[in-house]
C-alpha cells in the first residue's frame, strides 16, 4: 500500500437510461468538510476530494483507505448519486475501485474488499 494516489471518479449508468445524477463540487463542499471532520482527518484532504469531484481525476498522497473512507461517507450523504471510484497507488499491484449505489458501497475491487469504514 502507497501514499501516493491517483483517483478518478465517475458516475453509474441508471437502469432506466435516465441521467445519473452527479455530485456538484461547489454545493458540496460543507457535506465534504463535514465527513473530513467525522473522521478527523485534515481539512486539506476536503480540498483534494474536491479536486477530485470537479475535474474527475486528481492525484495526492494520501493512501486509497483515506479515500474510500470519504467516500463511503459521501455515499451515505447522497443516496441518489450512484458513482465509482478507481485508484492507482505507487506499487503496481495497489490498484482498486469501488462502486456506490443507493448509499452503500455495491462493488469493491482491490485492497481488501472487507474494509470496514
Amino acid at each position: 500500500m502507497s501514499w501516493w494516489t491517483s483517483v478518478d471518479l465517475g458516475y453509474l449508468d441508471t437502469s432506466n437510461g435516465d441521467v445519473a445524477p452527479e455530485f456538484d463540487a461547489e454545493s458540496i463542499q460543507p457535506e465534504l468538510e463535514s465527513v473530513v471532520d467525522k473522521i478527523e482527518f485534515h481539512r486539506d484532504v476536503a480540498q483534494d476530494m474536491s479536486e477530485l469531484i470537479s475535474q474527475k481525476h486528481a492525484a495526492f498522497k494520501l493512501n486509497s483507505f483515506a479515500v474510500m473512507h470519504v467516500f463511503a461517507g459521501l455515499a451515505a450523504k447522497f443516496p441518489l448519486v450512484s458513482f465509482w471510484i478507481r485508484g492507482r497507488g505507487e506499487d503496481a499491484r495497489d490498484i482498486w475501485i469501488r462502486e456506490y449505489s443507493e448509499g452503500k458501497e455495491s462493488y469493491a475491487f482491490g485492497p481488501p474488499e472487507d474494509f470496514e469504514y
